[in-house]
């Protein structure tokens, strides 16, 4: 399904100021940061590679990849960039910007997502909730494992459009299509490249807007890895310890650890010295333990 552009492609230097970004291009955001160090090097070495545009009926010459590099030359004040211009139809140009984003894996979730929405609705002719709902009923295994019911031509066109991405029909469905529903601040920190998109779906599983608020703001901060992220969220979930619980933590959590060492101990048990040794450590924890029950009894 490789976007296959008509005509033959012209390789020349084009104003910057005749050039326009594609309003349906898949990538929504561009790191200032990045923009800058890259201006810096077209400014101190020259414009490097090439957009690929194609020209629309005003003469004007539009983005198909490379909008970034088009930034970065406008901040670095060129005046002509590079194009390789060739002619796209809508949906060939919005195809060819996912391959080429998707090939450097440069694309969020949620970017990816719905730029594969887009062209399912211009491939298709569909609306996106159409789309979707497609995806969600038709493209459920128990659905697809039926012999009594024939998949849809939507579903099978479906089908071959994430097929061409390397994605699979329930990869999509399972995982691409949450990130739909995720609450804002967790897509603009995806978006932004801060939050991977396991944390962000794993944060999202909190219903507490101030808590799921407080956590992101410590996942970023701290650049916290999706298991710690996990434990946090399964924490938050399970209530908030109460004062007490807090004062005896550290204690619970090194009886705790104690108790996993009991496995190991078991390998000191043909060893005299060492289980000498074992034999009365555990000695002195029951006495104390003891002592604790007699003292709870007598108050």
């Amino acid at each position: 399904m490789k976007a296959q552009p008509s005509g033959d492609p012209r390789t020349i230097s084009l104003p910057v100021s005749q050039i326009q970004p594609n309003p349906k291009q898949p990538r929504r955001f561009f790191s200032e940061e990045g923009i800058a160090q890259l201006a810096a090097s077209f400014q101190k070495d020259g414009f490097r590679g090439a957009l690929n545009v194609r020209q629309l009926e005003d003469g004007s010459y539009q983005i198909v990849a490379g909008e970034r590099r088009w930034r970065a030359a406008k901040q670095a004040g060129l005046n002509e960039v590079l194009c390789i211009v060739e002619e796209y139809s809508d949906e060939e140009a919005l195809e060819f910007a996912l391959v080429e984003n998707l090939q450097r894996e440069d694309l969020s979730k949620i970017e990816e997502t719905e730029g594969i929405l887009t062209l399912i609705e211009s491939r298709l002719g569909i609306s996106r909730d159409q789309a979707v709902s497609v995806i969600q009923v038709e493209g459920h295994p128990d659905r697809l494992a039926r012999s009594d019911v024939a998949p849809s031509d939507a579903i099978l066109e479906i089908q071959a459009v994430l097929e061409a991405f390397n994605i699979s029909l329930q990869t999509f469905r399972t995982k691409n299509l949450r990130t739909l529903s995720l609450p804002d601040e967790l897509k603009q920190a995806h978006l932004e490249g801060q939050l991977s998109y396991s944390c962000a779906v794993e944060i999202s599983k909190l219903k507490d807007e101030s808590q799921r608020s407080q956590l992101l703001n410590e996942v970023l901060e701290q650049k916290l890895p999706f298991r710690q992220v996990k434990e946090r969220v399964q924490a938050l979930k399970a209530g908030t310890p109460s004062e007490t619980e807090s004062e005896h933590q550290p204690i619970l959590d090194e009886l705790d650890r104690t108790l996993k060492l009991a496995k190991r101990a078991k390998t000191v048990l043909d060893k005299p010295q060492k289980r000498k040794r074992l034999e009365k450590l555990l000695s002195q924890i029951n006495a104390l333990l003891d002592s604790g029950d007699e003292h709870l009894s007598s108050g």
